[in-house]
């Protein structure tokens, strides 16, 4: 079953995270259209339809957007439709990639608290 927020958004879930470093660990998380927030497999909690919307609706604004320029410390957003998945990587405090992108990553960083 799709939820009504996949149909309204087009958008399946959204993965986002950050890796590299001295240790290389990525920590991944991902929200799906059914408002649940996962790190790496486990569930963490629901998250209000309403958030999740909003989340998924900045999402579809930049779900054709490319870039990929990774560093040592990077952050990176995964946006998975039903036709692709776009992955936007890029690197620790870069002032490249699109404004949308970190301001949807700050957004989706919140949900994790």
């Amino acid at each position: 079953m799709t939820s009504k927020i996949a149909v309204k958004t087009g958008i399946e879930e959204i993965s986002f995270g950050k890796g590299g470093g001295f240790t290389g660990e990525v920590k991944t998380y991902k929200l799906t259209a059914d408002c649940k927030l996962y790190e790496k497999e486990s569930e963490l909690k629901k998250i209000e339809p309403k958030k999740t919307l909003e989340l998924f609706n900045q999402a579809k604004e930049i779900k054709d957007y490319n870039f990929n320029e990774p560093d040592n410390m990077y952050s990176f957003i995964e946006i998975k439709t039903k036709e692709k998945t776009n992955r936007l990587v890029w690197a620790f405090g870069s002032t490249k990639v699109d404004k949308k992108v970190i301001e949807l990553y700050n957004e989706l960083l919140t949900t994790t608290k």
